[in-house]
């Protein structure tokens, strides 16, 4: 699957959005989907709409931490707005704001104009664009007409869960720094090697990383050794 839309379609789709494509062989790391959404999303308005949909039910699995330090390290300024408006739209109708200390951290477009691509391709739909922009859309500097979500077109919470049991933790953490310690060293290079690294992993402090860690080991989720003559701890997921 060479095509970087297809792809981001598969994963979705493994996901529980109704997209008729083979789904993803494996659980995808959700918070870089969601970068990637924000670069190949404006090529086709469904998978934007279905992103945002999917985040308006199932926004507490993401792991807030994790994703505001991905955003700084991988994502291009250019694609920041785009997933801007992406969580903007999906918290809306959420109280409170689920997404809101991660907004706070991205800015506008530079330059106005459509967020979709078929819509900057000549002046007739950029035009028709601006005029049905939406107010929030018109904020971001990205114009479309306002999102409905299409709930009908996402799988229940049972079928998501049975299809990505990685989810049914990150479910119960809702987001918190617990979901970024536990997605860093699953997804993320390096990142059980030793606190400080794992804390610039999940975009945290060493001690809120410490503090964690401690809950997590607790209950059996991840195991700490020491390693000789190293002076740090490894950190590993206790299922890996």
């Amino acid at each position: 699957m060479n095509d970087p839309l297809d792809n981001l379609l598969a994963k979705w789709a493994r996901l529980g959005a109704g997209f008729n494509i083979e789904p993803a062989a494996e659980t995808p790391d959700l918070e870089r989907l969601l970068l990637a959404t924000a670069r190949h999303g404006p090529r086709m308005s469904r998978v934007f709409i279905m992103a945002a949909t999917w985040l308006h039910l199932y926004g507490d699995l993401v792991a807030k931490n994790r994703l505001k330090r991905l955003i700084v390290a991988e994502l291009a300024p250019e694609h920041r707005p785009v997933l801007g408006l992406l969580l903007d739209i999906a918290q809306q109708g959420t109280h409170p704001l689920q997404f809101q200390s991660i907004i706070k951290g991205i800015a506008p477009a530079n330059t106005d104009g459509p967020l979709f691509d078929i819509e900057r391709s000549n002046e007739r739909l950029r035009e028709r664009a601006r005029r049905q922009a939406s107010v929030l859309s018109q904020k971001w500097g990205l114009w479309c007409a306002p999102i409905e979500f299409k709930l009908d077109a996402i799988r229940p919470p049972q079928w998501v869960m049975s299809k990505n049991p990685g989810f049914i933790t990150r479910a119960d953490f809702r987001g918190d720094l617990r979901s970024s310690i536990l997605a860093a060293l699953r997804h993320d290079d390096h990142a059980g090697d030793g606190e400080s690294q794992l804390a610039r992993s999940c975009g945290a402090s060493r001690a809120q990383v410490r503090n964690a860690l401690d809950n997590l080991q607790l209950t059996g989720k991840v195991s700490r050794e020491l390693v000789p003559k190293a002076r740090r701890t490894r950190i590993r997921l206790q299922d890996a």
